[in-house]
């Protein structure tokens, strides 16, 4: 037998097994660094397709599309008639790209284009030599004017559509029209007051572009218009303002005086027809000066002096305190309150009626009258004429005057007060005083604007203000007529009296405060007034004046009479005013018992 082999156990190879090494530190820092550059990529593609889409969308939509502004075209400002006072027209701007003009054509342009702009050469020659892409050469330019710069084909000079605002009558009411800043935005006058009625609301002009800024025809165009200005009429008559200017700049070289200024009113509506001062400014190029108001009759306030002794007499006969035959004992002097109160001139002691003393405008017999009413009466009646207080004007910067309340009076207070001293007004508040006994005894206060005109032709009128009754109707003709007396011989005011018609009115004269002398009232410096209406029987206007120091004629009959009659004169003429006819009432000045009349004027007993 065979013997079997013997089996060897079978060796299995060990399988091996991959031993994955360590990660070393950069290796593991790498990694984390792309996981987390990984997520903030996909967190910002998240923000800009989920969360800012809108917000880019728009930026986007931003760049293909533009808008350009429509602007509205401000409206003009009219006189009572339809006559222009300013308005705006088509102009144009003359720029420069500087980096077009080559160095040796920067001075021939400036040569050329110098007589044409305004500008002189050097100055262009600087404007043309700048390192940016544009300068401004020229401002507001006519149509025709820009057109004859157009001519010269200038290489990288330009014209620019824009507006100008045009004041044909340049100083003629610039205090009233005012006029706008650079950016046409109202600066002072109507124009500040009634700024956003006459500046309208700009529109707008969206369109698509390409990526070149080429308008794509083909787009849709949404277009918001302009809406233009209203148009504002005011009440004032270019005429007589244009003659009160004048007269007033004639009248301040011949009297030497500072300034002066006047107010015309209707007499029954209280509408201002002229509103003026001289040296006035010129709106289409207005150079202001610091230390000067730019609308005096409105702004400036002084004492009145005499001119306000017609409230005194008002509230006396209102009260039944006088007639104007009611005589009184009339010293030159009087003792009151811890002063002494004197008149203009030394007289001795005269018998005047109520009328006299308005008359010959005694401050002892005025003084006298304001005690028969007593302090508080006779503040009383100062408020109700609208002393101390605005009258609403449509104007900037109006003064209420100052009246001092009866809490602040001292002892001597009411010893100044009933003459028009220790208290102040603007003229245009005069003016509103006399136009309370023009009318009757009703006070309207003033207004400058008449109607608004809207761009689509609908006109609005100016609501006015109601009446305010200060005294009755027969009080206020008895006052006209003893105001008469002030401008018939014996009276102060004969320079104010117009042939052919009745004219009633005051004078006054009031000493101004001397700085130099710690505020004490000077002796050579004065306010000088007049105020007075036309026909006395039949007021159809009023005229307030006054005159800042004047030099030569220092009372008010001698400066400011004669230019309420100038004034009235012409405005009898122009609104075509007749006389009424009827002869003006005498009443005595004077009770003239026991004297030689042959001595006396005729009108004075």
């Amino acid at each position: 037998m065979q013997q079997r082999p013997t089996r060897r156990p079978v060796q299995r190879r060990r399988r091996r097994s991959l031993r994955l090494g360590a990660l070393d530190g950069r290796l593991r820092y790498g990694f984390a660094a792309v996981c987390t550059l990984l997520l903030v990529i996909g967190g910002r593609l998240v923000q800009l397709q989920g969360l800012d889409h809108g917000g880019y969308a728009g930026a986007a939509m931003a760049q293909r599309v533009d808008t350009l502004a429509l602007h509205a075209l401000r409206g003009q400002i009219l006189d009572r008639n339809g006559v222009p006072l300013a308005y705006t027209s088509d102009a144009q701007d003359i720029t420069a790209d500087p980096q077009q003009v080559r160095f040796d054509e920067r001075l021939d342009y400036a040569n050329k284009l110098s007589p044409l702009l305004g500008v002189p050469a050097a100055q262009l020659v600087t404007l043309l030599s700048g390192k940016s892409q544009y300068a401004m050469l020229g401002q507001g330019l006519s149509p025709a004017a820009a057109q004859k710069v157009t001519d010269l084909k200038l290489a990288g000079i330009y014209t620019q559509a824009t507006t100008q605002r045009q004041y044909p009558a340049r100083t003629t009411g610039a205090n009233v029209v005012g006029f706008v800043h650079g950016n046409g935005t109202g600066a002072a006058g109507i124009e500040q007051t009634y700024n956003d009625v006459l500046a309208g609301q700009d529109g707008s002009q969206t369109y698509w572009v390409d990526n070149l800024g080429n308008v794509n025809p083909s787009s849709r165009t949404s277009t918001k218009p302009a809406r233009n200005g209203a148009d504002v009429r005011l009440t004032i008559d270019q005429s007589l303002q244009y003659t009160a200017q004048r007269a007033l700049d004639v009248a301040v070289p011949e009297s030497g005086a500072r300034g002066a200024e006047m107010a015309v009113l209707d007499a029954h509506t209280g509408q201002v027809l002229a509103l003026a001062s001289s040296g006035t400014y010129d709106s289409s190029d207005p150079v202001i000066d610091s230390n000067t108001s730019m609308n005096p009759p409105v702004m400036s306030a002084f004492e009145p002096g005499s001119v306000q002794k017609a409230i005194t007499f008002a509230a006396a006969v209102q009260e039944k305190k006088i007639t104007p035959q009611t005589t009184l004992s009339v010293p030159d002097s009087i003792d009151t309150g811890g002063v002494t109160v004197r008149d203009a001139w030394a007289h001795k002691t005269e018998r005047f009626t109520a009328t006299g003393v308005l008359a010959e405008s005694s401050n002892v017999g005025t003084l006298k009258i304001a005690n028969l009413l007593g302090p508080t009466t006779w503040f009383g009646y100062e408020k109700r004429f609208g002393v101390g207080t605005k009258t609403g004007i449509e104007l900037p910067g109006e003064s209420g005057g100052y009246l001092p309340p009866l809490s602040q009076w001292s002892a001597s207070t009411f010893a100044n007060l009933p003459f028009g001293q220790g208290e102040s007004m603007t003229v245009l508040q005069l003016a509103s005083i006399y136009q309370t006994f023009a009318n009757n005894g009703v006070r309207v206060p003033p207004r400058i604007v008449s109607s608004v005109t809207k761009a689509d032709g609908s006109v609005s009128a100016t609501q006015q203000p109601a009446g305010v009754r200060v005294i009755d109707a027969a009080t206020a003709r008895t006052v006209r007529t003893m105001l008469e007396s002030v401008t018939l011989p014996g009276g102060t005011g004969k320079k104010a009296a117009i042939p052919g018609y009745r004219v009633a009115g005051k004078t006054g004269t009031a000493q101004q405060p001397d700085p130099a002398h710690g505020g004490a009232y000077s002796s050579y410096m004065n306010w000088d007034t007049f105020a007075g209406m036309v026909p006395a029987d039949d007021p159809q206007f009023v005229v307030a004046i006054m005159v800042d120091n004047p030099a030569h004629g220092v009372e008010g009959g001698d400066v400011a009479a004669p230019l309420f009659n100038q004034i009235a004169s012409y405005e009898l003429q122009h609104a075509a005013i007749p006389p009424t006819g009827s002869l003006s009432r005498h009443v005595p000045l004077q009770d003239c018992a026991g004297q030689d009349r042959r001595f006396l004027p005729a009108n004075v007993c």
